[in-house]
């Protein structure tokens, strides 16, 4: 619906108070407002507070996978041909920033972002980006990856055996797949080898030491130890027996306080045998990553009522949201909820008939999803998703959001867009125009 301004003096005092309150907070706390907008549970409302998504010109045509902001005004967004790019007015103008990688064949994947001024990417398939001055200067760390880092490409992951992936280039999952951070010093990295994905010819027991790994860096970025993970999970919902099966890690998500949870999970391909996935979760740096417990056995063994999305986002201890599309079984445009930790999930309508690609989670019932054809969804109340307006009909890759009413998300062709309070946004059109 079009938005009628108001008279210039109530706009400025307006966007003003809207600044304030995602900065600072006006007549109260940031986080007292944005609890304010939200639908309460088990209410009908499920929109987030009122905004509106605008596009931005983001100077290149390079798809973009990823954004994440060091505040609300300050984000960087990576993507193909080693691209980042970074804004400080909110998303209303974006620059390329110079990094060991730029106009490589390098797919800059994944990006964590920890205030005032730390980012982490994940530059396919092996190397991590760092920066601790906000994107002024970055090194980089190649990891020792199972598999071998030359055959972890993305021609790889096309040739294998699994159509959604070869139809779906951006989600191919080998090499490093995902980051995610407790501190500016503390973050972790997840990698799947080829090995993970075992296919219709039925896998072998684990072996020792697993294809899919988690790596922690805890002096920002100089070095990186590979984790303790379990070796192998049992297969769910089929007759493939009690041998342990490797299983890839697509995602990963971490709280401030030092919780992270890790997962993914492989169909295994023949029609009776099931699924490989798994939850990881571990308490802190240092402690030991396992899989999250069954809820409940299914008739003829395995979980009743659980799996791993294609990528997840837990805001609290114990919610956690996951979209999944690489599923035969599953259209990909589900959005799915656990209320206890990534044990058991449960599928929500997802607010579009499209196939979701990201999601984050600002607040333990705030969530926004993104998908193909420019779809974007949301939730206030944490259990049904509606659709939001969009400014696109490009497929978008990635989503972030700096608290529950400023958000980015990015995709094909260099999109990007910006999505903050509507008189946040007024205020920088006003800007724009008398430009």
């Amino acid at each position: 619906m079009p938005f009628t301004r108001p008279g210039t003096a109530g706009t400025v005092a307006v966007w003003l108070c809207a600044i304030a309150v995602l900065l600072a907070g006006c007549g109260g706390s940031a986080s007292t407002s944005a609890a304010a907008g939200s639908g309460a549970p088990g209410t009908g409302a499920s929109r987030a507070a009122s905004g509106t998504w605008r596009v931005a010109d983001s100077g290149t045509r390079q798809p973009l996978y990823a954004v994440a902001c060091l505040s609300v005004l300050r984000c960087e967004a990576v993507g193909a041909a080693g691209t980042i790019l970074s804004t400080a007015d909110g998303g209303v103008t974006w620059r390329a920033q110079a990094n060991p990688l730029q106009g490589s064949p390098k797919i800059l994947y994944r990006i964590a972002c920890v205030a005032p001024s730390s980012c982490y990417v994940i530059a396919r398939p092996d190397i991590v980006l760092v920066t601790h001055d906000g994107g002024a200067t970055w090194g980089g760390h190649v990891l020792p990856l199972a598999g071998g880092g030359a055959n972890l490409t993305d021609q790889a992951c096309l040739a294998g055996n699994e159509p959604e992936l070869r139809a779906r280039p951006a989600l191919c999952r080998l090499g490093l797949l995902d980051v995610a951070c407790v501190s500016a010093r503390v973050c972790y990295a997840a990698a799947t080898a080829p090995q993970a994905y075992q296919g219709a010819s039925g896998p072998p027991p684990a072996a020792a030491s697993p294809p899919s790994a988690i790596w922690m860096t805890s002096d920002g970025g100089a070095s990186w130890a590979r984790q303790s993970v379990p070796p192998g999970v049992t297969c769910t919902l089929g007759d493939c027996g009690n041998l342990l099966y490797p299983y890839p890690l697509v995602w990963i998500s971490c709280l401030s306080d030092g919780l992270c949870r890790a997962g993914g999970g492989d169909f295994l391909g023949c029609g009776h045998c099931g699924y490989a996935y798994a939850v990881l979760a571990s308490a802190g740096p240092g402690a030991p990553w396992r899989v999250v417990p069954c809820p409940g056995p299914a008739p003829g063994g395995g979980c009743a009522t659980s799996f791993s999305p294609d990528a997840g986002d837990c805001p609290t201890s114990a919610r956690c949201y996951g979209v999944y599309s690489t599923s035969p079984f599953d259209p990909g445009t589900s959005v799915w909820l656990s209320a206890d930790g990534g044990a058991a999930w449960q599928a929500v309508p997802s607010g579009s008939g499209s196939i979701r690609n990201d999601l984050a989670c600002p607040a333990a019932r705030t969530c926004y999803t993104v998908g193909d054809h420019g779809t974007i969804t949301s939730t206030a109340n944490g259990t049904a998703f509606v659709a939001d307006s969009s400014p696109t009909a490009r497929n978008l890759y990635g989503i972030t959001c700096a608290d529950a009413t400023a958000c980015y998300a990015v995709g094909d062709d260099g999109t990007v867009l910006a999505r903050m309070m509507l008189a946040m946004s007024i205020a920088f059109s006003d800007r724009t125009e008398s430009q």
